[in-house]
Formats: C-alpha cells, sequence, structure tokens
C-alpha cells in the first residue's frame, strides 16, 4: 500500500501526486494540517518525517522522504502509466541537473518571496514568543535558522531581489532549452518537468509579474501552457483542502 503524507496546496506534494497521476497507480491519503495545526511539528509525524516537511511516502511501511527522492522512486518501483525517467543516461544526468536547479534555486527563493506575501496569514493571533517555539521544533536545522531569522528580522528586499534573480536565471536556461526541445530533456515528459510544474503558479500568486511575463520567455510559456493542461496536473491541483471548512 502506497500512504502518501502531504498538504493540498504544498508545492512539493503537488509534484509528487501529479507523478502519481502519470503512473496511474492507487494511494492512500494522510492529510498533513501545516497551517492550522501545525502537524508538521508534532511528535507523531516528526517520527515520519525528522524534517518536519510534507510530503512523505509510506510503501508498505517503509518511508521515503523528500518530494525528488520520492517521485524518481515511484518511477523506478512502478512500471504503469508513463515512464518519467529517461532511458539515455545523458538525458537521465541532464533530468537531475534540472531537479537539482530547481530545489536549490527555484524552491528556495520562491520560500523566502512567499514569506511575507502569502505565508505572514499563516500566524495571525500568535505572538513573537509563540512563534519562536513553534520554529524551534523545526526538525531540519537549516530550515529552524532560516524561521528563527526570518523571525526576528523578516525578508529584505535586498533578499527579494536576490531570489528572483536566481528564478529569472533559471528561467533563462529554460527558454534556451524548450527552444530546442518541447520538454526539458527532449521529445517526452520527464520528472524534470514535473519537478517545475508547480511553480508557475506560485509566481501568479506571489504577483510576481517579472516572472509570468511570457512575451519575454515564450517557449518557456508555451511549455506552461502545456504543463497545465495535462490531466496529471489537473489531477494534482484538484485535491482539495479538507480543512477548508473547520473552525
Amino acid at each position: 500500500m502506497l500512504k502518501l503524507y502531504h498538504y493540498w496546496s504544498s508545492t512539493c506534494s503537488r509534484r509528487v501526486r501529479m507523478t502519481l497521476a502519470e503512473k496511474q497507480v492507487d494511494w492512500v491519503s494522510h492529510h498533513v494540517d501545516i497551517h492550522r495545526k501545525k502537524e508538521q511539528l508534532e511528535d507523531w509525524y516528526k517520527e515520519i518525517n525528522p524534517n518536519s516537511y510534507v510530503p512523505a511516502l509510506d510503501h508498505d511501511g517503509r518511508v521515503l522522504i523528500e518530494s525528488l527522492i520520492i517521485m524518481q522512486y515511484l518511477d523506478e518501483v512502478f512500471d504503469t502509466g508513463t515512464r518519467l525517467i529517461p532511458e539515455d543516461a545523458y538525458a537521465r544526468g541532464m533530468m537531475r541537473v534540472w531537479m537539482d536547479r530547481f530545489e536549490y534555486a527555484v524552491h528556495k527563493a520562491i520560500n523566502a518571496l512567499s514569506h511575507s506575501r502569502s505565508h505572514s496569514d499563516k500566524f495571525v493571533g500568535l505572538s513573537h514568543d509563540e512563534l519562536k517555539a513553534l520554529w524551534m521544533k523545526v526538525g531540519n536545522p537549516e530550515k529552524r535558522r532560516i524561521l528563527l531569522h526570518r523571525l526576528e528580522h523578516g525578508v529584505s528586499e535586498a533578499e527579494e531581489a536576490s531570489a528572483i534573480e536566481r528564478i529569472e536565471t533559471v528561467l533563462d536556461m529554460m527558454e534556451v532549452q524548450l527552444a530546442k526541445t518541447p520538454w526539458l530533456c527532449g521529445d517526452r515528459l520527464t520528472l524534470a518537468d514535473i519537478a517545475m510544474a508547480p511553480y508557475p503558479e506560485r509566481f501568479q500568486a506571489n504577483k510576481l509579474d517579472m516572472l509570468t511575463d511570457f512575451s519575454k520567455r515564450p517557449h518557456y510559456g508555451a511549455w506552461v501552457a502545456k504543463v497545465q493542461s495535462l490531466p496529471s496536473y489537473a489531477e494534482a491541483y484538484a485535491f482539495p483542502n479538507p480543512d477548508a471548512n473547520a473552525a
């Protein structure tokens, strides 16, 4: 049995749900409320994922964490649906290069940009000391340090500018590649495309107009439209917020 611990609007959860949809495998949902209940900081979840992140995948009692690793595991273990890892060794290597860029440049940058633009509502009603106590529970020391730093200092204009520059650099790389091939690693969809798929929506949600002006990068814009038209993308985004009506 596959059980996915995830959050409905988590970017990394959406990556994994899109991969599951492409692989056409059944899975059981365990929604982790990282917003209202902060369940990712509770001891029961930290036993599953010591980093206090979502998602985590339990496959017959064996747990994997980190979305990009989960995605590769799913493609290697299940021979159903779409094959998402290239057979060619070079294409496979480039897939992992793209995934690394998306994780360590785009994901970290949008996380910083989202801090004040869309995450502040998660902390309404909590005092400085209450927030500090929460962040001290974060299992991953790097994430804990970043959250504590932002609590004291926020995200500066210089940090925001640097984050936008890092994302634009990756988008420029994508534009060059997508002028040559319809997908990032050639003629078909791979995990590289899925790894990036949720971020254009995040750019729009955070009103980052400089990142959503496709006239600057028309091949990238065409790729966004193509990705967002995939049934697997729609399925990944269709998972509702189960706590939407909670008091």
